[in-house]
């Protein structure tokens, strides 16, 4: 074999390998900003608390419903991303929030009470199975805020909410709830139809 050969040969693998260390050193400075999931998978980071006036946690059932569709055909025919958190055996407690997309930017805060279901932006319903109550954020006395970080139709549907209120009864002398944290979701599949009412 010609030394001039062997020279060109070995530059090569030397070109080579200059080339892969340099793409391994850019992929090792990569970092991820959120969580890396597989195409089509759901996350749900569900982080509200819902207690009564005298502190009681409520517990809240864990099937859950988030996505897009009309509020309710025929009565409010606009594009809704829903949120239902219920169990199937009735036993837990459930809540719903619904948001109007049309209405909503990116941090945008919204005050208690919000406007009638329908005609605000937001809404955010509390039934408390162990008591029987209902509350809801539209209810005269309800205060607090609620913070819409960021929101899709998608698909997927996601959400991404802060909740610091006390929801009054929907009942005369009923009971406030109180509901704190932040609900994140990117949801591409559910195990109910998004045709549940508000």
């Amino acid at each position: 074999m010609e030394p001039g050969y062997r020279m060109r040969a070995s530059w090569r693998w030397t070109l080579i390998l200059a080339a892969a260390s340099l793409m391994g050193m850019g992929c090792g400075r990569t970092r991820l900003t959120e969580p890396r999931l597989p195409p089509g998978a759901n996350y749900v980071a569900d982080g509200l608390a819902f207690t009564r006036q005298d502190a009681t946690p409520i517990p809240m059932g864990r099937t859950y419903a988030v996505c897009c569709s009309t509020w309710e055909k025929g009565y409010i025919d606009r594009e809704t991303i829903k949120i239902f958190f219920y169990d199937a055996t009735k036993r837990s407690s459930y809540w719903k929030m619904f948001v109007i997309p049309d209405e909503v930017l990116g941090d945008s805060v919204f005050t208690f009470p919000t406007p009638t279901a329908g005609v605000g932006p937001v809404a955010i319903f509390v039934n408390d199975v162990g008591t029987g109550n209902e509350a809801s954020g539209e209810q005269a006395a309800s205060s607090g805020t609620i913070t819409i970080h960021s929101f899709s139709c998608g698909p997927p549907t996601q959400i991404d909410a802060t909740v610091d209120a006390v929801l009054a009864s929907e009942f005369a002398g009923g009971n406030p709830i109180r509901v704190q944290g932040r609900f994140t979701a990117t949801v591409y599949t559910n195990s109910i139809a998004c045709v549940f009412g508000f």
